[in-house]
């Protein structure tokens, strides 16, 4: 069994953090140190996915969860598909004035493609990145096309209401 924990602390309020970690980071750097990230869903309930994606260099592992439970902010993940036999998550997030604690606990049980002294080398190594702001700009993307594509869809109806 691996286990890893990181507790951050962001410089934002706790309804801005959970709005923004619903979208994955518009990018990343590679480096040698693996960096964990998750993407939250759009509804924090029971049976709604989590994403998650560790990048190393140019490897990668990624895998779901779903959540088997939501109360006073804190998530607890059970694994849904990826390359372990067993995975749990808890994260918990706390507002402290302005800003916002987030408390992040996984633990990795058996593996299927991957030794388990490579994976526990890799996450003795790991950090979690928020990378707030790169999923603001992510954000900022997906509402502009949604505009767009809206806009587009309004010019449509225009045009054929005056047609003919």
């Amino acid at each position: 069994m691996v286990q890893f924990s990181q507790t951050s602390w962001q410089e934002f309020s706790l309804p801005n953090v959970l709005e923004t970690l619903r979208y994955a980071p518009m990018n990343l750097a590679i480096s040698k140190t693996p960096l964990l990230h998750y993407t939250l869903p759009s509804e924090l309930a029971p049976g709604a996915r989590v994403n998650y994606h560790i990048q190393c260099g140019f490897k990668s592992i990624k895998w779901t969860g779903t959540i088997s439970s939501f109360t006073d902010n804190k998530v607890t993940v059970r694994l849904a598909d990826g390359p372990f036999r067993g995975f749990t998550a808890s994260h918990q997030f706390v507002s402290e004035g302005n800003m916002t604690a987030c408390y992040d606990e996984f633990s990795f049980q058996g593996f299927t493609n991957i030794p388990e002294e490579v994976f526990a080398g890799i996450i003795a190594r790991a950090n979690i990145v928020y990378a707030i702001y790169s999923r603001k700009d992510t954000r900022d993307i997906m509402l502009a096309v949604e505009a767009q594509k809206k806009t587009q869809s309004f010019e449509t109806l225009d045009e054929s209401a005056t047609a003919g």
